[in-house]
């Protein structure tokens, strides 16, 4: 099977995905873009293989409950344990809820939350999913990708944006992509969540390549000190996470 269908079949579970609801063929092709021909054909190897189903109505499909077990027992789970440490590190120290995401398609699914203590905060719910360009999450994950795979889905994310203006809102995201990694982490303050401030890094070197963990912090507890140490504290745990994968 060559990458070109791989790319195509993705695009099909994700639009599935995105609508939440069953889709005729009609409907999979207009929202992948992609021709009915090709679309019949990777829908009846999705559904020989058991990733999607016949829906109620004649010639709609919808995403199996074995995709869902799929990718939230087996995968987060594996995720969450290589992960834990750094979480209950930074949830430790600074006591702000700590995030940790998958990117699917242009997407971040928040995989687990460890929330903080303190009573001003923002809780994003296991689950729940945004659009990568609007997250430093999913900024901190896109940016560590493949050259390739990162334009891919740059080209996908601005699809979603209206036609004006959409060149140069393409040309600050790859902006702040280039930015992102040449800081060695996210930063978005109050893009997502007015009054609500994250800083994130990617877990690439836990060979995580589409995972990452952020801290929310509200921007009332966020003064430039403290910005500033957290920053320090999630780039020392990334590169800590470098140094264990070089001596592993």
């Amino acid at each position: 099977m060559s990458i070109a269908v791989l790319d195509k079949a993705f695009s099909i579970l994700e639009v599935l995905a995105r609508t939440g609801r069953a889709l005729s063929l009609a409907e999979l092709a207009e929202e992948g873009r992609l021709p009915k021909p090709t679309v019949h054909r990777i829908l009846r190897s999705l559904r020989d293989l058991g990733y999607v189903t016949p829906a109620g109505t004649r010639g709609s499909y919808k995403l199996s409950e074995r995709l869902s077990s799929l990718r939230e027992h087996g995968r987060d789970a594996a995720l969450r344990a290589r992960a834990q440490p750094l979480i209950d590190a930074l949830h430790q120290r600074f006591d702000e809820t700590v995030n940790l995401g998958v990117l699917e398609g242009i997407y971040i699914r928040y995989a687990h939350v460890t929330e903080t203590a303190q009573a001003l905060r923002w809780i994003v719910k296991p689950g729940a999913r945004d659009l990568f360009h609007t997250t430093a999450l999913g900024r901190a994950i896109v940016a560590n990708l493949p050259d390739e795979q990162q334009s891919r889905l740059v080209t996908k994310a601005c699809a979603t944006l209206p036609a004006r203006g959409r060149k140069a809102a393409r040309l600050l995201l790859e902006q702040e992509l280039a930015a992102t990694r040449a800081r060695g982490c996210a930063l978005e303050e109050e893009e997502t969540v007015a009054g609500v401030a994250c800083v994130a890094i990617s877990l690439v070197s836990f060979d995580e390549l589409l995972a990452g963990i952020s801290v929310s912090v509200p921007v009332n507890r966020f003064p430039a000190d403290r910005r500033d140490t957290l920053i320090s504290a999630m780039r020392q745990l990334s590169h800590g996470a470098t140094a264990h994968q070089a001596h592993a």
